[in-house]
């Protein structure tokens, strides 16, 4: 039975956000991509879920000489973007993931995406691994399968059943609560309460590794607020 106020899918909930996310998260997350990028000419970087494009302009202004390209489907993250380009570079395109063809990266990245991407995990690891060269990276933050996540989404799942009211109380609580973002910003936030995302545990890290994927670190990660699930730091290493 479906639920009251379900959502039929991510795909309408991402397309029509419009995320700058350039918080404390998203800083650290740069800093760790600009670490575990290869040093030279021509390094080929993408941002997966890139948003309004923030951490993957601030990884080409430190590293001009990569090649980097962010990735989003939804239409306003993108144009807003690429608004932003004022260099060679860095390049941004509207499409589905899973669906785009471009060539291999060194180094793929993702802030908070991997786990809201509606596809089974072994299509996911597939085409990740497919876009790496020999030894690449792919770095995210996604939520693990502890405790405290697990109870999270058992919340969400009553959150779901109530009326669409109850996101109006969440999002004046919210305003009060982050007095510095911009009304629009939280409200783009409001469909994910009702979203189950994916937890990255043993059985998602099998399927990874069986596309190839191998976990190097798995680290603890800030969390930006009470509404999202707790996040780690993951980094895979696609086959040599």
């Amino acid at each position: 039975m479906t639920e009251p106020n379900q959502p039929r899918g991510l795909a309408p909930v991402m397309r029509g956000a419009s995320f700058s996310g350039l918080g404390t998260g998203a800083r650290l997350l740069a800093e760790r991509v600009l670490a575990a990028l290869p040093v030279g000419e021509g390094a080929r970087v993408l941002d997966l879920g890139c948003g309004a494009g923030d951490i993957a302009l601030l990884v080409h202004l430190a590293r001009p000489e990569a090649q980097v390209c962010g990735i989003d489907f939804a239409s306003a993250n993108i144009a807003a973007a690429q608004k932003r380009v004022t260099r060679n570079g860095v390049s941004f395109v509207c499409a589905d993931y899973l669906e785009w063809r471009s060539g291999t990266f060194d180094l793929i990245f993702a802030d908070s995406v991997l786990h809201l991407i509606d596809a089974p995990v072994a299509q996911l690891a597939g085409k990740l691994a497919a876009d790496l060269t020999p030894g690449g990276l792919v770095i995210a933050t996604v939520p693990d399968t502890a405790v405290i996540n697990r109870a999270h989404l058992m919340l969400r799942r009553l959150w779901r059943r109530l009326p669409s009211a109850a996101d109006r109380l969440v999002l004046e609580i919210a305003m009060r609560r982050y007095p510095g973002l911009p009304r629009q910003v939280l409200e783009d936030r409001l469909p994910y309460l009702r979203l189950l995302p994916r937890l990255f545990g043993p059985a998602e890290q099998r399927e990874f590794a069986v596309s190839g994927l191998i976990l190097q670190r798995n680290d603890p990660w800030p969390g930006p607020s009470l509404a999202k699930p707790r996040h780690r730091l993951m980094i895979w290493q696609g086959a040599a």
